[in-house]
């Protein structure tokens, strides 16, 4: 039998909101009315006892000017351990930054942030190495290798705001 656990929309079947969840909003003209900004993808979950509620931003940002965001949410069955929703969470940014990768220019930066924390004294920071390996493994660099010229990064905390904070409001 399969898991309920990973059973979620697929991505394409992914309804979009704007950030206040009033008007349903279409992903591709998003995509089209923010291409000269900068995108990040970020994706926050909490549980309680009985299901899982993942959010997905996605945020186009013009540097001075401001920034406009889209959002997803959905419930699963809960997830036992903390590894397994964290690893769901990159996945779901994953899915976004796929897609998004192909439908903006190389020169676009793009930016994937994870709800991961740096310093293992916090239960996330144990799968950091893990979570930025698979992403990082995806094309993208690190967000603080000051010395790569690529469009495409990953960043952690206390970096990774658009998981962190826009994402963590609306779960």
């Amino acid at each position: 039998m399969k898991s309920k656990q990973s059973e979620y929309p697929p991505f394409r079947q992914w309804g979009w909101k704007s950030y206040d969840e009033k008007r349903v909003r279409g992903l591709d003209e998003f995509i089209e009315r923010n291409k000269d900004t900068q995108f990040y993808v970020g994706t926050d979950s909490h549980q309680d006892a009985m299901k899982c509620k993942f959010t997905t931003v996605l945020i186009g940002y013009r540097l001075g000017k401001g920034g406009d965001i889209i959002l997803h949410s959905d419930r699963t069955e809960i997830y036992s351990s903390l590894r397994q929703r964290l690893l769901m969470e990159a996945m779901r940014s994953l899915e976004l930054a796929w897609y998004l990768d192909s439908k903006i220019p190389s020169s676009t930066f793009m930016a994937i942030h994870l709800d991961v924390n740096d310093n293992i004294i916090w239960k996330s920071g144990k799968y950091k190495d893990e979570l930025v390996g698979m992403v990082m493994a995806q094309g993208f660099v690190s967000g603080r290798d000051k010395f790569s010229k690529s469009n495409r990064r990953v960043y952690w905390k206390p970096d990774a705001w658009a998981a962190n904070s826009v994402a963590d409001k609306k779960t």
